[in-house]
């Protein structure tokens, strides 16, 4: 049985569940109609990746995709160049990693889902009428 449309699909999924977080969890998070933010101090000049793997400890996801969300976020203070150094004492936005995750991640899971849709089932007898037969 051949599960390829059904792979991506899950892998996204589990993904999602995993990285769900509750807000009460985030001490210093500030609730907005469309995501969770956090804002975090800088306490010493830190390049821009380091800042990342701090902030977004343990994540799958790619560290250039991290840094142009906290690109994305702070416009002002961070230019997206991976050795530019965030001063000390600056305070910059993190958006919340489960945001961030289905952010990135929905495109991939609604085209998994719709192709998951539109393959016929295996039962269905006129849809199975179309397939290639070998002998």
């Amino acid at each position: 049985m051949k599960f390829s449309t059904f792979k991506p699909f899950a892998a996204a999924m589990a993904l999602l569940w995993a990285c769900q977080v509750d807000a009460a969890d985030a001490p210093s998070a500030q609730q907005t109609p469309s995501t969770t933010v956090t804002h975090y101090k800088v306490p010493e000049s830190t390049p821009i990746d380091r800042l990342v793997q701090k902030v977004y400890a343990n994540s799958p996801l790619n560290t250039a995709l991290l840094r142009k969300t906290l690109v994305d976020a702070n416009p002002k203070v961070i230019t997206g160049n991976p050795q530019q150094r965030v001063k000390a004492g600056t305070t910059i936005v993190v958006p919340d990693h489960s945001e961030v995750v289905r952010l990135t991640l929905a495109p991939f899971a609604a085209a998994a889902q719709e192709a998951h849709d539109n393959n016929p089932g295996a039962r269905d007898y006129q849809a199975r009428k179309q397939w290639v037969r070998f002998p």
